[in-house]
Parts: structure tokens; C-alpha cells; sequence
């Protein structure tokens, strides 16, 4: 059997997680260039990582207002605090399918999204990472999907 460092197995923990956890995950740099997209956004986005990374967000989805998201964004960047993005305010920011075929009562995703800063060693925010969670069952029960 193969003996690898406590660290390198926890590392391939942390991406096996990354890849599969029940959430969107995508990490932006300063321009806005996307650096992380797991396996949720493929699934649910139908874009695939090669497709996503090192490419602008605003190229990949061109539906997401670049001047409204450029505002949310900069508390995050600038004092380096969280940012949301409710189903209510906006239902989504990624338009995506849903995927849920039994109850297929919206044509798409709603998403409740945090912006979340990425520290440096050092303190410094040079990127910041999405969290997409499907709101769909949420905006179901509520009556919103104008189902």
C-alpha cells in the first residue's frame, strides 16, 4: 500500500470536496477571471471547467449586469466582508437549468449566493470565492416560480 503524507491525502480530501459538495463553488480574481469552478457549476451550469477558467464572468455569462456586479462585489475586495445575493433580490446570478425532474416547477435555478474574500498569507484580498446554493425548493414553496 501506498504511504503518502498526512498533508498530500488531505489535500486530495479538500479537492475531492470542493468537486463534489451539493454547492457552487467559483473563485474570481480582481478582473473578475474565473480561477476555480467545480463540479456543481458543471453540472448545473452545462459549462465545463476548461470552458470557465481564466475566462472573464462576464464572457462566460454576459445575462449578469458587470456594473451592478462590480458594486456587489467591492465591500468584499475593499473591507473584506461578505456580500449576498438573495432569490428574492434577483433570482439568480447564473442561469442555469434545474435539474430536479420531479419537481420540475421552475425553468430555472433560483440561487441564494454569498461573495466571500480570499486572504493571502499576507492579508491581502486579491480574489474572492461564490457560493451558489439552489433556492429552488425555497422559491417553490413560496409560490415565486410562477408555477
Amino acid at each position: 500500500m501506498l504511504n503518502l503524507p498526512a498533508e498530500f491525502e488531505q489535500f486530495h480530501w479538500m479537492v475531492d470536496m470542493v468537486q463534489n459538495v451539493e454547492l457552487g463553488l467559483v473563485v474570481l480574481d480582481r478582473d473578475y477571471n474565473v480561477q476555480v469552478w467545480n463540479g456543481f457549476m458543471t453540472h448545473h451550469s452545462g459549462k465545463q471547467a476548461h470552458e470557465a477558467i481564466g475566462k472573464s464572468l462576464f464572457e462566460i455569462f454576459p445575462e449578469i449586469p458587470k456594473e451592478w456586479f462590480i458594486v456587489k462585489s467591492k465591500p468584499v475586495y475593499d473591507l473584506g466582508c461578505r456580500s449576498f445575493i438573495t432569490w428574492r433580490q434577483r433570482p439568480y446570478l447564473f442561469k442555469c437549468r434545474n435539474v430536479r425532474p420531479i419537481t420540475q416547477q421552475a425553468s430555472f435555478m433560483y440561487q441564494n449566493v454569498s461573495l466571500n474574500p480570499m486572504r493571502t498569507p499576507t492579508g491581502e484580498i486579491k480574489s474572492l470565492f461564490l457560493s451558489i446554493q439552489d433556492a429552488t425548493p425555497e422559491a417553490v414553496i413560496a409560490g415565486e416560480t410562477g408555477a
